[in-house]
């Protein structure tokens, strides 16, 4: 045998024992690998969803709904072998709560039930019910009430009816909770400084029901309304006289006494308005030539915008002449000094009437003592264009104070 087949023979009979130690480790990592498969395991699956099933069923049958609409996730861990586990994945896994046998409402407490499935079972749950909040789903207005709990004003200041944006709300819920409303209450606090005119504010509201408790449930909603805008009337009152308003100022301590009743109103309003008004007018202007005898005139008072009267809306005004006594005086339109005219703007007149008959009222010894010297009349052309004219109005004074005319007078012009 030369070396060259020594050297085969001897390789060969080095290769059987390592032969035959590879199928020996084979057919143990073979039996490893089957039994690593078939050993009873554990693994973890997270954020698992929770569904809700058997609603619709609930629904029709009591009219119930499910008013949590969250949605809940757990964790769960499996037992079985390893092959079959590791076929799963975590969307295998359907977690559910049972609502068909609901029959009632409120809040409930379901256990989450995980559906079963083939060589696997459930070893943890990371929780095992759930607090579902079973009514009908409702809603109602309710209206809002708002009252100051602190707040510092003058002591001639008050305090007028609180204005309220929305005035009422809606709220959402179950049906039993919301029964229970009665309306939804804003608390304004305004701290210590002086508040000294009208104000607004921004508040959170609470939900208050007919005991006068407050209700909470978070259940219970009013969606976008979270707050109410309030507007806080500042008012003040003060005592202001009427001043009556006259037309021509004919009146006078000497022919006639007029007295109005009240004299004086308490008025209310916005402090800052308030303290600027010094008197209060009426609807009414006197006119002096209208009247030739004792009269009352009822007025309305006027007030300014955002004023108020808290003495009434009207006042009486009596008129009673001094000792009166009424007169006609005829004064002349032809060259008569007490007669003056303002002309038109270049062009002639013509008066048409020769005189005109006038009356006047006064205190009797004035009266007799008027005559048609004591009486100026003047007829402003100034603003007339040519052509006849048939009713002038005349502007009549009396040269004695306490006598004046009465009636409107007008005269016929023709220019030209």
């Amino acid at each position: 045998m030369n070396k060259q087949e020594e050297k085969a023979e001897k390789k060969s009979k080095l290769d059987l024992p390592l032969k035959i130690l590879s199928v020996i480790m084979a057919i143990f990592i073979w039996f490893w690998i089957i039994g690593l498969e078939t050993q009873v395991t554990r693994k973890n699956f997270a954020s698992i969803l929770v569904h809700a099933v058997n609603v619709n069923d609930m629904k029709s049958k009591y009219g119930f709904s499910m008013l949590d609409d969250r949605e809940i996730y757990i964790d769960v861990i499996l037992e079985g072998k390893s092959v079959d586990l590791n076929k799963l994945k975590a969307s295998d896994i359907y977690a559910y709560i049972d609502l068909s046998n609901v029959a009632q409402a409120g809040e409930i407490s379901l256990p989450i039930e995980i559906r079963e499935m083939d060589n696997v079972s459930v070893f943890y749950q990371s929780q095992s019910s759930m607090l579902q909040y079973i009514d009908v789903a409702s809603s109602r207005n309710i209206p809002v009430n708002a009252k100051i709990v602190q707040m510092v004003t003058s002591s001639d200041f008050d305090i007028g009816e609180l204005v309220k944006r929305p005035d009422t709300i809606a709220v959402y819920g179950p049906k039993g909770i919301l029964d229970t409303l009665d309306h939804a209450l804003v608390n304004i606090s305004l701290g210590s400084e002086t508040i000294n005119r009208s104000t607004k504010v921004t508040e959170k509201f609470i939900l208050v029901n007919k005991e006068g408790e407050e209700v909470k449930n978070q259940y219970v909603t009013t969606k976008e309304i979270t707050a109410i805008d309030i507007e806080i009337p500042v008012t003040m009152t003060k005592e202001v006289p009427l001043a009556l308003n006259y037309k021509h100022d004919y009146y006078n301590s000497k022919n006639a006494a007029v007295t109005i009743t009240p004299e004086k109103i308490e008025i209310k309003g916005p402090p800052d308005e308030i303290a600027r008004i010094e008197s209060i007018g009426l609807k009414e202007q006197i006119d002096e030539k209208k009247y030739e005898a004792d009269t009352t005139i009822t007025s309305p008072i006027v007030l300014p915008e955002g004023i108020e009267s808290l003495s009434g809306e009207t006042a009486q005004i009596e008129i009673k002449f001094i000792d009166p006594e009424t007169k006609y005086i005829t004064v002349s339109t032809r060259q008569n000094s007490n007669f003056m005219v303002t002309g038109p703007k270049g062009a002639e007149y013509h008066i048409k009437e020769d005189s005109i008959k006038i009356k006047i009222l006064g205190p009797r010894e004035s009266v007799q003592k008027t005559n048609s010297s004591g009486i100026s009349v003047r007829l402003d052309l100034s603003a007339y264009e040519k052509g006849t004219h048939s009713e002038v109005p005349l502007d009549i004074l009396s040269l004695d104070d306490s006598v004046f005319c009465v009636g409107e007078y007008t005269i016929s012009v023709e220019i030209y």
